[in-house]
């Protein structure tokens, strides 16, 4: 199962969250398209190398568990807090941004359905183009966690900002300190 593959990934003693084990469960049983662009990671351990290399303290402060279209990698971010269903979710941009993206995993996924393209790119002030592509994940969500889903992502991303807003200087200082 793909949801036990991404958790192998994880730091140890990292717990995949429900919600995105059940958005695994979604891929064993339809296969892709997701939701836009987004993939699930299931090498986010050799990612999380990648991003900071030789530094395995930094390294098990992240869970990576998603890959973007440009190979921007989507992960929990445990410094604020060491609970995965309560971390923030960010994302490592290809081309250097540092974005935090939902308060928490559910909230992600919430994105997640509502049919963004590239939910670390995309407008999410605006109506997403692909509501309809993701009926099919809208509805496994709501069927097995009764989630619902936002007309626009905008409250979602904001939130997290402002509560987290400190991951893209965490980091810059860790880039300035190993890089």
């Amino acid at each position: 199962m793909l949801a036990d593959v991404v958790q192998s990934n994880f730091p140890d003693g990292v717990q995949l969250p429900k919600c995105l084990r059940v958005v695994c469960d979604f891929l064993d049983a339809h296969g892709y398209p997701l939701s836009g662009c987004f993939k699930i990671c299931d090498w986010g351990r050799e990612d999380a190398e990648g991003w900071f290399p030789g530094d395995e303290t930094t390294r098990n402060q992240v869970a990576i568990f998603g890959r973007g279209s440009t190979g921007s990698s989507f992960a929990l971010w445990l410094v604020p807090n060491a609970n995965p269903d309560e971390a923030p979710v960010v994302l490592f941009g290809s081309e250097g941004e540092f974005i935090v993206l939902a308060r928490n995993a559910f909230e992600f996924c919430r994105l997640l359905g509502s049919g963004y393209n590239e939910v670390e790119f995309d407008d999410l002030a605006k109506p997403p183009a692909e509501w309809a592509e993701t009926a099919p994940l809208r509805a496994w969500l709501t069927e097995k966690l009764s989630m619902d889903f936002p007309v626009t992502g905008h409250e979602i991303a904001q939130a997290a900002r402002e509560r987290h807003g400190n991951f893209r200087d965490w980091m810059r200082k860790w880039q300035a300190e190993h890089l």
